[in-house]
């Protein structure tokens, strides 16, 4: 029944159920299907399950025939837009944009095919982005929320402090970029995507005011990562970081990026950080969900969480040497690596 889970899940966060009681307090089903425009008794039933779930809670009346009013909880509270660890964007990318291609899961298995291009007309998933800027918006929030998952922890648990500057590449709207700005004072940031998510972040930049602070420590460039010319070139004190990017691809198409990376560092004394979900012990990790992170890429990407001997040979084949790997408190791991 974990599918039917994530429905309710979906159809809580979809019709934005968290910020109806967020921003008016405990509510009757009746008067939150009045205001979110649906029927009563059905949104009743739904919530009834999300509660047996552990999401959401009840007040129960103080008097025979008042009715159960609803409140967040700190899980519920997370599908909240102005809850710090929102996690709203993530539930509607992973069943609207996701769940087709999933579900050619056992196809994809025998096959060894595309499952996402199955289900999208043949395109991968960002071609089929590009086609749709609303969707393409949608997409770079939901990476925006990643944030939640451990991001102060890979911002804290590694000395940033000790580059000049932090370059992002394939950073989106720069979310991570500005946590790490603001807990470590000392690098300049520079963010690097594409040219159409470059254009919007500046407007989010210029429009948000958390950011004018460390606005002044930053540097948009525009380019794409499969073509060397256009990346940002490296400086003497210099840290890489490539966020979640790499999982997206197969091996093959590693090592193009990264060898394109190699050469934007030239000569220069810098360094290559890659923080994913790096794959501990194969059948006993304590965080299963790395797992299914990785079936997740098999299926929407062709793409995979890797472990630490497969993250040496990509980088060797690079022109990478391998440093480390540095665990986090969080979900996420960073390899570090040296330019040969």
């Amino acid at each position: 029944m974990g599918a039917w889970q994530a429905q309710v899940l979906y159809t809580i966060a979809a019709l934005g159920v968290a910020d109806e009681l967020g921003s008016k307090g405990p509510q009757t089903a009746q008067e939150l299907a009045y205001s979110l425009g649906v029927d009563s008794r059905r949104l009743y039933r739904v919530l009834r399950s999300a509660i047996q779930m552990g999401v959401f809670a009840a007040i129960n009346p103080k008097y025979p025939g008042d009715e159960v009013r609803f409140k967040n909880n700190r899980l519920s509270a997370c599908l909240r837009e102005d809850h710090p660890n929102c996690l709203r964007h993530m539930f509607l990318h992973f069943t609207e944009h996701n769940q087709p291609a999933f579900d050619e899961l056992a196809w994809a298995v025998r096959t060894n095919g595309n499952a996402w291009q199955k289900t999208h007309d043949g395109l991968s998933q960002f071609q089929w982005l590009q086609l749709d800027p609303k969707e393409e918006h949608k997409f770079s929030k939901a990476m925006q929320q990643v944030d939640g998952l451990g991001t102060h922890a890979m911002a804290t648990d590694y000395g940033w402090n000790s580059h000049e500057r932090i370059v992002d590449i394939g950073g989106a709207y720069g979310s991570f970029l500005t946590h790490l700005l603001s807990v470590n004072i000392k690098p300049r940031g520079v963010l690097f995507d594409q040219p159409q998510i470059i254009r919007r972040a500046k407007d989010m930049w210029a429009d948000d005011p958390r950011w004018s602070t460390i606005s002044h420590r930053m540097e948009f460039v525009a380019g794409d990562f499969f073509d060397a010319e256009t990346l940002p070139k490296a400086k003497d004190g210099d840290v890489y970081e490539m966020r979640l990017i790499l999982h997206d691809w197969d091996d093959k198409d590693c090592v193009t990026i990264l060898s394109n990376v190699r050469s934007a560092m030239g000569a220069a004394k810098a360094r290559l950080l890659i923080v994913e979900t790096t794959l501990g012990a194969e059948f006993s990790d304590p965080l299963f969900q790395r797992a299914l992170l990785d079936v997740h890429m098999m299926v929407v990407h062709n793409g995979a969480e890797r472990t630490v001997t497969e993250w040496k040979e990509i980088l060797r084949g690079a022109g990478f040497s391998f440093g480390r790997h540095i665990p986090t408190r969080g979900v996420f791991s960073i390899v570090e690596a040296f330019p040969m």
